[in-house]
């Protein structure tokens, strides 16, 4: 069995999944040498990390006022990549996003999801400036 790979951002540790039943597994690096061939801890099948397709990163700018949110760093043997303090996980920057939520209705908003967007405290904030305001 294959796994899967998925990673938040390009600095942060990379999560690997059962291809099969989809169950979290090892980082490849925490088991021992020696030990058996690794194996999914819920459907059993043998785990192939050698053939596992890491995540491919790519320079991103914010699509909205341009600001770098994920870096290319040159280094040996290869070029490696960052995410700046602004990306969160898409293709806006958080100053733009924090800015997007403020002037949206949550019901209308096509970036979060409610009830479980991150940006409700925001948005209620800036609400209550609003109504202070007037």
């Amino acid at each position: 069995m294959i796994p899967n790979i998925t990673q938040e951002g390009p600095n942060i540790v990379e999560q690997y999944w059962c291809g099969n039943c989809g169950a979290g597994l090892p980082l490849p690096y925490q088991l021992r040498d020696g030990e058996h061939k690794p194996i999914c801890p819920i459907c059993g099948e043998a785990i192939e990390y050698e053939r596992a397709k890491p995540v491919q990163w790519a320079e991103l700018n914010c699509e909205r006022c341009g600001v770098n949110l994920i870096m290319e760093i040159q280094g040996e043997p290869k070029p490696r990549y960052i995410a700046s303090r602004d990306y969160i996980g898409g293709s806006i920057c958080r100053c733009c996003m924090e800015e997007h939520r403020a002037q949206t209705n949550c019901l209308q908003c096509e970036v979060g999801k409610q009830p479980s967007c991150p940006y409700t405290r925001l948005k209620k904030k800036a609400l209550d400036l609003s109504v202070n305001m007037e």
